[in-house]
């Protein structure tokens, strides 16, 4: 990576983090959705297959945004040399970790329940058939 010493630069750098929080967050998304699918149904009545695919698809959502903002604070933000500009680049860090959070939860469950009797649907919980 290059050295980051100007206004400029620096807008762009946030554009592209921003860019790539979009592209992280439809991954994210992605991996959620083959993991839920990947999941079996249980059988029976009390069955919990749900639950299990309820529980990745919150340690995706929660893993995904944690590593997005500590890969930008401590592996990106260090090309940056000037600190009002270091400082504008942490304020978009935070803003594109909150962004990569949205579109995990807001497209995750409108997708679910547009998919309610599939297995990525129940995650909302156990349809009523």
């Amino acid at each position: 990576m290059r050295k980051i010493e100007t206004l400029k630069q620096v807008q762009a750098l946030i554009g592209e983090t921003y860019m790539y929080a979009a592209i992280i967050a439809i991954v994210a998304l992605v991996l959620a959705f083959i993991i839920a699918n990947v999941v079996k149904y249980g059988g029976g009545k009390n069955s919990t297959d749900h639950i299990k695919r309820r529980v990745w698809y919150i340690i995706i959502g929660i893993t995904v945004p944690i590593a997005f903002f500590l890969y930008n604070s401590f592996y990106v933000s260090t090309f940056i040399t000037k600190a009002p500009l270091k400082a504008q680049f942490s304020t978009a860090n935070i803003l594109a970790t909150l962004e990569v959070l949205g579109i995990y939860v807001v497209v995750g469950i409108l997708t679910m329940f547009l998919m309610r009797s599939s297995k990525w649907g129940s995650i909302l919980g156990k349809s009523k058939k």
